[in-house]
């Protein structure tokens, strides 16, 4: 192995080497350098320990370099922050200087990752906190953002105590950790408060903002360096709290469009259910810092006072009753079947049930298999077009399929109109347009750009009800047996009140899920349904 060792002067004076392996893989590669696994060795004891050590690029400016440098010099102990150790400087034989940034070795999830749903680290390791985070979100989003702008606040607290700002908050610069830590990382752009001067305006003027501009505090936006404190890292929270709170951030569009509004725009509080959790918000991000929480410790203490307004709200839906006995699971099984066949009457949906209907009211039943046009639509799951009688059909999965690239293609209203028209057919071939819908209400459809969700609120009930009429139409398709999985594991939280949480169903149809994906060959599906069920089980446990 190609083991090096490196050693600047201060490391000498403190008996301190570091060791690393240039024949493993980095850990990751960025704009200033890459980043390698190594291990910080005392001399004077002969122990060991893992760090990361990032090897700065040969052509960065004296300016990246000397900002690298202040960030290694922020070496705060708090278990919410990523602890550095220091700057490394070795000149080579040849006379080159080659410099190093030292921290501590984490494993984990970034938070915006987790956002998306993963809870595997860069290995493809299962994170247990993460796993434990992410349940919490699907079950009880603001207890789970409360969890974690806590764990960041107190990471604020021991960091402003030491007279330094951040200025970079956001979910992909905040990691969960294996060991159970949420911890603030990357200080690239952080400031100790008395050395902020002028200078430092080519970091935060609109044309050069190095930021992250949907977090930033307008003082940021503005380059007002002088009034850059404490409380320009609460506003990043609060941001964060709101996105936390709401799965969406309060200003979208390009990132001058963004910073304009950090400045003039209210942010859409009305989106935030909890009226307590509200204000807090509205306080962290008042546009005037003097209207702000003054302190980390504050605006902790305020969040945690509120902690027991945190219950999940759904507005004006229908409340359904945990399952704790046969009779309330056939009295939930009963409102869950009304309330969606409501809604089919409401949007117009007419099924065509074969066979007994006993089994329960919200169980997805097949319907009679037709060829017969409705609303000029063939069923049939292949792409197709048919004429009859002197006139063109075209096929669900056609229709389907060209809806799908308009969506693409930013044709939303249009697109929509065509997807609810197959829908509205009933066939088996119609699964695929319902759950098309369903990605589309639950802002999670691949093909879908901010401008289709502008055009297309989130809105978890009606998702849910596609979703529905998706296992209806098919019972055994693998993603909508799935996802079906993924509701009663959610339960309130995703539905818009329409399911109660309950875990023996959601394994049973995750197990559904795994059976007809091995079928289909839908190897996505099968992995997240057997990753699903065994976090379930975990769980349970």
């Amino acid at each position: 192995m190609g083991f090096i060792k490196l050693q600047g002067d201060n490391e000498r004076r403190a008996g301190i080497h570091y060791e690393v392996d240039t024949d493993a893989a980095p850990l990751g590669v960025g704009g200033m350098g890459q980043v390698m696994k190594g291990w910080r060795v005392d001399e004077n004891t002969n122990t060991r320990e893992p760090v990361a050590i990032k090897f700065l690029f040969d052509d960065l400016s004296e300016g990246v370099i000397e900002r690298a440098r202040r960030e290694a010099s922020i070496q705060i102990s708090s278990e919410n922050l990523v602890r550095m150790y220091g700057f490394i400087e070795v000149e080579q034989s040849n006379g080159v200087k080659r410099y190093h940034v030292v921290s501590e070795l984490l494993e984990g999830v970034m938070l915006g990752d987790l956002l998306k749903g993963r809870t595997t680290d860069a290995q493809g390791n299962i994170v247990p906190y993460a796993q434990t985070l992410y349940q919490r979100m699907m079950a009880d989003r603001e207890g789970f953002a409360a969890e974690i702008v806590k764990s960041v606040l107190s990471g604020l607290m021991a960091m402003h105590d030491k007279h330094f700002i951040h200025r970079d908050i956001d979910p992909s610069n905040i990691m969960v950790t294996v060991k159970g830590n949420v911890k603030l990382i990357d200080y690239g752009i952080a400031k100790q408060l008395r050395t902020i001067t002028t200078q430092d305006r080519q970091l935060t003027s609109i044309g050069q903002f190095m930021g992250k501009a949907a977090y930033a505090a307008p003082e940021l936006v503005t380059g007002d360096v002088q009034h850059q404190n404490e409380t320009t890292d609460i506003y990043a929270v609060g941001i964060m709290l709101y996105q936390l709170l709401t799965g969406s951030l309060p200003f979208e569009g390009a990132d001058h469009e963004v910073l304009e509004m950090q400045l003039k725009k209210k942010l859409p509080l009305a989106q935030i259910k909890n009226k307590e959790l509200r204000k807090v918000v509205e306080k962290a991000t008042a546009k005037k810092q003097t209207d702000r929480y003054i302190s980390a410790a504050e605006f902790r203490v305020d969040l945690e006072r509120n902690e027991r307004h945190m219950k999940t709200t759904t507005g004006k839906t229908i409340k359904i009753p945990a399952i704790d006995g046969g009779g309330s699971k056939k009295w939930l099984i009963g409102v869950v079947a009304a309330a969606v066949a409501a809604v089919a009457v409401v949007l117009g949906i007419v099924f065509a049930d074969k066979g007994d209907n006993t089994g329960g009211g919200n169980e997805p039943q097949e319907l009679a298999d037709t060829s017969l046009p409705a609303n000029g639509i063939i069923d049939s799951s292949e792409e197709k077009t048919v004429s009859r009688d002197g006139k063109t059909y075209r096929s669900a999965a056609l229709i389907t399929r060209t809806a799908r690239e308009a969506l693409a293609a930013g044709k939303t209203q249009e697109a929509v109109a065509e997807l609810k028209k197959v829908v509205d057919a009933g066939y088996k071939s119609s699964a695929p347009a319902a759950l098309t819908l369903r990605a589309l209400y639950n802002h999670d459809l691949d093909i879908a750009t901010d401008e289709t969700y502008s055009a297309v609120p989130q809105d978890d009930k009606k998702a849910y009800e596609m979703l529905s009429l998706a296992l209806r139409f098919n019972p055994d398709s693998a993603e909508a047996l799935y996802y079906m999985g993924e509701a009663y594991f959610g339960g309130e939280a995703i539905t818009g009140g329409l399911v109660t949480r309950d875990l023996p169903k959601a394994i049973d149809y995750y197990t559904k899920a795994i059976e007809k994906a091995k079928a289909e060959n839908n190897n996505a599906i099968l992995v997240k349904a057997e990753h699903q069920k065994q976090t379930v089980i975990s769980y349970m446990q």
